[in-house]
């Protein structure tokens, strides 16, 4: 849901053509398919010198073993999930896709090779649901667990697993959120939304991988306060020094990492066709210095500028079959995007019959 430092540029603020080199982030397991598809192949035999007297038929005859060796098959582009179970946000490492349960809080793991989709963790218990997750450098997976603001009886919770074995490592309740929806984790912290306040929760992580103890930081700024809805997606540079944060008007601020207890929001200018965030900024995936936002009428391509603080948008890339894209995970070439599904009025969430995916689709 990824430790390269962005280095700094002197190219003008408004300079979005200079060539950048595409960066992969660890949250989307920066190994490309090509790499992970050869890996599996066997070697082929040299062929053996004809013994003396056998025939040997002429050149244009031959069939090189090669020729025998079968092709892998393509990574899915659909991956297929539990009828009934609601999705939201997704995580990706080690060659599988997690998602979680806004009905539950149940995850459920995808082969990215097979589309086999099995249970990673069963339901917490009750008031426990799953919305944006993110996994660290040691192996875990971090879910933002929502809050009341949507459904009601839901605690306002984060969980941390161990993606090895599943254990639940821990479960925590911070004090000051009203409704956790995203999560992403730098080296040294974990950072949430919370949609029905201005204000993010850090989780310190240390060196050694021990989790400290959560804290409000009080978004102000340029940070404009909705009546309601507020912070949603989140990003963060591979150095982990700032944040970018998408509010659900649609709005893009870059918040500085270093900040304790209040941070400066500077709003991002943005040019281009500014109505293709008119949705809302869900999921948040930056690589490099393009921003590719997930909304429900698909994924915005976003170029940055050197400082962040200015982008252009350059278009609109829908997902096939998506009823409701919501956030996306990045895997070697591929943007991979929940479909939640919520249909009118949220009617499909805990829906038993109600269908849900995760889509492959290729990087603008």
């Amino acid at each position: 849901m990824f430790t390269e430092r962005i280095t700094e540029s002197t190219a003008p603020e408004g300079d979005f053509t200079r060539p950048v080199p595409r960066r992969r982030r660890g949250r989307a397991a920066a190994v490309t398919l090509a790499a992970l598809l050869g890996a599996g192949l066997p070697a082929v035999p040299a062929a053996a010198a004809p013994a003396i007297g056998d025939t040997v038929a002429p050149a244009a005859d031959r069939v090189s073993p090669a020729a025998h060796t079968p092709r892998p098959k393509p990574y899915p582009t659909v991956l297929g999930l539990p009828n009934g179970f609601s999705p939201e946000g997704i995580a990706l490492t080690g060659g599988a896709a997690y998602t979680g349960s806004l009905v539950d809080g149940s995850i459920q793991r995808v082969d990215l090779r097979t589309g086999v989709a099995r249970q990673f963790a069963p339901s917490p218990g009750p008031g426990r649901i799953a919305v944006g997750m993110d996994t660290d450098r040691f192996g875990r997976l971090w879910v933002a667990g929502g809050g009341a603001g949507f459904w009601p009886g839901v605690r306002t919770t984060y969980r941390v697993y161990d993606t090895r074995t599943g254990a639940k490592l821990v479960d925590v309740e911070p004090a000051g959120a009203v409704y956790l929806n995203d999560v992403i984790v730098t080296r040294d912290a974990a950072w949430f939304t919370d949609t029905f306040s201005s204000v993010l929760v850090r989780v310190p992580i240390g060196d050694d991988g021990s989790i400290g103890r959560p804290r409000t930081v009080a978004l102000g700024g340029e940070w404009t306060a909705g009546e309601g809805l507020n912070g949603n997606g989140i990003a963060a540079t591979p150095d982990g020094r700032s944040l970018i944060v998408g509010h659900t008007s649609g709005a893009l601020y870059l918040v500085p990492a270093g900040a304790h207890d209040r941070a400066r929001a500077r709003r991002i200018s943005l040019s281009g066709d500014e109505a293709a965030l008119a949705a809302g900024a869900d999921g948040l995936v930056l690589d490099g210095r393009t921003l590719y936002v997930v909304g429900p009428t698909g994924v915005v391509d976003i170029r940055l500028s050197p400082s962040l603080t200015a982008g252009r948008v350059l278009g609109v890339t829908e997902v096939p079959g998506a009823a409701w894209p919501t956030t996306a995970a990045a895997f070697g070439d591929r943007l991979y995007v929940v479909d939640a599904n919520f249909g009118e009025d949220l009617v499909n969430v805990g829906n038993p019959d109600a269908t849900f995916r995760i889509v492959a689709v290729p990087r603008p």
